[in-house]
């Protein structure tokens, strides 16, 4: 996974308001494991935006 790749949500993390399904940018790498994501809504409005680890994530090809 690198900066600016299309990721989706595949499990859901209520507490912080994400859900599988869901697709994000990620916008900084800090490493192998763990990714700056933000996920907007159909306006361009955020929902989301934080840390979030691998076992989250998947790359939209």
């Amino acid at each position: 996974m690198k900066q600016f790749d299309a990721v989706k949500i595949i499990k859901d993390n209520p507490i912080e308001g994400i859900y599988k399904g869901q697709i994000g940018t990620i916008l900084e790498v800090y490493d192998d494991n763990h990714f700056e994501v933000e996920i907007s809504d159909n306006n361009g409005i955020t929902l989301f935006l934080g840390a979030l680890s691998r076992d989250f994530l998947e790359v939209v090809v």
